[in-house]
């Protein structure tokens, strides 16, 4: 699990500098690609995350590793037909239900060791290595179906089937492997790549990509990123700070790249480009905070990192290295941003939510009474908020403030000799209502925002909605934040609320994105239960 150790400034924990407006920042205060590469809204559904050639092979691989096991099924009832009497006479559905048992746990097996993972299946002695694992493990799960579930699986069946299978299938992907790099070197079947690094750097990795042992890689470059250094030249361990730098073209195929800037716009125009991954050749630093902002970016959109340098303590919890001839590459990939999480967060978000307006509904009712008896105000309350990849959105609330409370944010801010920012809370706020104060305190006033998460706009869980001014100020490493849906409830108001620093407040926040996970998001749940019943911070 990655932890985040500091936000800005030095490694001795000290409190973050800002940089001066003379520096460059990664964070630009928005992720959402400019405006001409395409619609409005985020062009990303994680269902659709992968090429299409990508689900053609993988169902192409599963249909015949099935077709593997069946055919030394079949080969054993013919060597030994007593074989196939047995399983008629021992096995309730016979032939049907042992061959469906065989060909899902082999299909299983092969899973389980990745052998259908992005870039396996175009690799070699690893391939090979893992449909190996598979063979013991598709033994190891047969005899102990057989055992619990008291089926008759004739020993001779489940040894050679298992074997023969294993045999069968290293050929089988050792031919569609050739296929693969065969397509590959036609210019099909590749991952649509930018390369981010210095002019020399991208050149020199174009060049090793196009090579005959290159092309079966599978990175087919589509936009590159010119970037330099910039730092104290006095301070060798200053922060590092990078800057676009004109890209040359040293040929037709580099003229018909794309040329982009390097900015927090960079991984969604990279993703409306079709992008699969961001490739980095140079000039990014072991310890760059541009580097782990971009991973965690790229990352986030279900892209693949990938390195050409030993890069470390990248946004990454999972870390895969190529070791290709033509040129090494270490991927990183964060699990739980892949498509079986994401659908169970949204599914827990729409359940979670419709459970909660049953009752919240009766909540929602006599506050409103209450709200119309104390001064005849509206009832409900919107403001403009920044969602998931800066995509404004209006978060719904109830009325706990005075109806022109927006207008004296300021005012109240110099008053209580708070700065007005990020972290802006005012304890007694003078504009609160009696109402406001009691609903505040109970939470009941986020009741209605279980409406924006049922839309799409929030999750039940994750970073607390910030308005325009406030991201504004984001650190480029603090701006990750946008890079998930904001929550009702998260990190931040399970540990103190309003009471955190603003220091604290941004490492749970970060921290959160980079470790997130549903076992997380179910003990933040459970965790809000109490705080809302205490009352912790809440003002």
């Amino acid at each position: 699990m990655h932890t985040v150790r500091k936000l800005s400034g030095s490694a001795n924990g000290t409190p973050p500098t800002p940089p001066p407006a003379a520096r460059p920042t990664f964070f630009e205060g928005i992720y959402r690609a400019d405006s001409h590469e395409g619609s409005k809204r985020p062009a990303f559904n994680p269902l659709f995350s992968l090429p299409r050639w990508r689900y053609l092979y993988n169902a192409t691989l599963v249909v015949l590793d099935a077709l593997m096991m069946l055919i030394s099924c079949a080969f054993m009832f013919v060597v030994r037909p007593d074989v196939l009497s047995t399983v008629n006479q021992l096995i309730p559905g016979g032939i049907i239900t042992t061959l469906a048992i065989f060909c899902g746990t082999w299909i299983l097996a092969l899973a389980c060791t990745s052998s259908y993972r992005r870039h396996t299946m175009g690799e070699g002695y690893a391939l090979y290595a893992k449909v190996a694992s598979a063979m013991l493990i598709e033994l190891v799960a047969l005899c102990s179906i057989a055992y619990f579930f008291d089926l008759g699986f004739p020993r001779w069946l489940v040894c050679v089937a298992s074997l023969a299978s294993g045999v069968l299938t290293l050929i089988e992907r050792w031919l569609m492997r050739r296929a693969l790099h065969s397509n590959r070197r036609k210019g099909e079947f590749n991952y649509p790549t930018v390369i981010v690094g210095s002019p020399k750097g991208i050149h020199e990795t174009i060049d090793k990509l196009t090579t005959p042992m290159g092309l079966a890689i599978g990175y087919a470059p589509i936009a590159v990123c010119s970037v330099a250094q910039t730092s104290e030249e006095s301070d060798p361990d200053a922060t590092q700070y990078l800057v676009s730098v004109p890209f040359t073209p040293r040929n037709d195929f580099e003229k018909s790249l794309r040329v982009l800037p390097l900015n927090s716009r960079l991984p969604q125009t990279a993703k409306r480009l079709g992008a699969q991954t961001v490739l980095i050749t140079d000039v990014f630093t072991r310890d760059s905070e541009t580097l782990r902002t971009l991973s965690l970016a790229v990352e986030s959109l279900c892209m693949e990192l990938a390195v050409t340098t030993a890069v470390a303590d990248i946004g990454g919890g999972r870390i895969h290295i190529r070791n290709n001839t033509a040129l090494p590459i270490m991927s990183a990939s964060l699990p739980q941003y892949s498509l079986p999480p994401r659908f169970m967060k949204r599914a827990i978000d729409i359940v979670g939510s419709l459970v909660a307006l049953i009752p919240g509904s009766i909540f929602m009712l006599a506050t409103a009474i209450a709200i119309k008896l104390e001064d005849g105000g509206p009832v409900f309350y919107k403001q403009e908020r920044i969602g998931i990849y800066g995509e404004p959105f209006n978060v719904l609330k109830m009325r706990s403030m005075r109806i022109d409370a927006d207008k004296h944010d300021a005012e109240v801010a110099a008053a209580a000799g708070v700065e007005l920012g990020a972290t802006f809370k005012v304890k007694d706020d003078p504009r609160i209502t009696k109402v406001g104060k009691f609903i505040r305190k109970t939470s009941i006033d986020e009741i209605p925002q279980f409406i924006n998460v049922l839309r799409g706009d929030m999750s039940l869980v994750g970073p607390r909605p910030q308005r325009q001014y406030e991201v504004d100020q984001y650190s480029s490493l603090y701006s990750t934040r946008l890079l998930v849906r904001p929550g009702i409830t998260g990190p931040w108001q399970i540990s103190g609320r309003n009471n955190l620093s603003q220091q604290d407040a941004e490492f749970l926040d970060v921290n959160y994105v980079e470790n997130w996970s549903l076992m997380t998001d179910i003990a933040i749940l459970i965790k809000t239960v109490g705080v809302v019943l205490r009352g912790d911070g809440a003002y």
